[in-house]
């Protein structure tokens, strides 16, 4: 195996082609699911339908990416034009789960799974949070799951687990009340709380630099939007945790 800084090209190079064709596969499950569970829809069984016309789509109109691209972006039955977010969505999944391939070294696939898994979660809770301004409890239950069973494969104390997350809760308290002492509104939503709590249950102290740093840029990022461009107060922060948590899973 050939080996960078932070970086490891795969030995079979396969791997990094199924964990890519996978991620489009998963990405393409991420918009159904960030869709359908706000809506109380059912995500599992439930069949794929155009929004506008309702009709069932078939397997030629769900393949990712490429459906979207050969519809020319418009839905196949009803001539409607279908968002780009869709096969962006499918395409940022699957960079993702590349990027959890690449820097596996050595290859875990237990580790890989959960981080892929950690994918598709902190990508559909990021997606809706930007939609519908929440962070679903079942989401946030999941990916404090998987970060408990990361903690377990890296055997790390439970005082050391059970003193982050107190610190992450407490920490995350006094921002909300601080906000609502300074600006008359809440600084921290409650799920954007149980969330952080949550991703601290794998994330050890000497991770929180890029766990802030990348997670800072990216809420400067959401608050320039939605402040200068939609003249909006609350700026949903749930994105800017998933992707500093990401990078710090990474």
């Amino acid at each position: 195996m050939q080996t960078f800084p932070l970086i490891a090209i795969p030995e079979y190079p396969v791997i990094l082609i199924v964990a890519a064709l996978l991620g489009l596969v998963c990405g393409s499950f991420v918009t159904a699911l960030s869709h359908r569970l706000p809506r109380g829809e059912d995500f599992v069984s439930g069949r794929s339908r155009c929004p506008h016309c309702k009709t069932s789509l078939s397997a030629r109109d769900l393949v990712p990416v490429l459906s979207w691209l050969m519809s020319r972006a418009r839905c196949r039955h009803c001539q409607v034009a279908v968002s780009g977010r869709y096969p962006a969505i499918e395409l940022l999944c699957s960079f993702l789960f590349a990027a959890v391939v690449l820097v596996a070294s050595p290859f875990e696939p237990i580790r890989v799974a959960l981080l892929c898994g950690l994918v598709v979660a902190l990508l559909a809770l990021s997606v809706i949070d930007l939609e519908f301004r929440r962070l679903p409890n079942g989401l946030v239950l999941f990916v404090f799951a998987l970060c408990s069973v990361l903690t377990w494969l890296d055997q790390r104390a439970i005082v050391d687990v059970a003193t982050g997350m107190v610190a992450v809760l407490v920490f995350g308290i006094f921002l909300r009340v601080l906000g609502q002492f300074v600006e008359k509104k809440p600084g921290l939503g409650w799920g954007d709380i149980k969330l952080a709590t949550a991703i601290s249950v794998a994330l050890p102290l000497s991770t929180a630099p890029v766990f802030l740093t990348v997670g800072g840029v990216v809420a400067l990022i959401l608050a320039a939007w939605f402040g200068w461009r939609h003249r909006q107060r609350h700026i949903p922060l749930g994105p800017a945790l998933c992707a500093g948590a990401f990078a710090a899973f990474l």
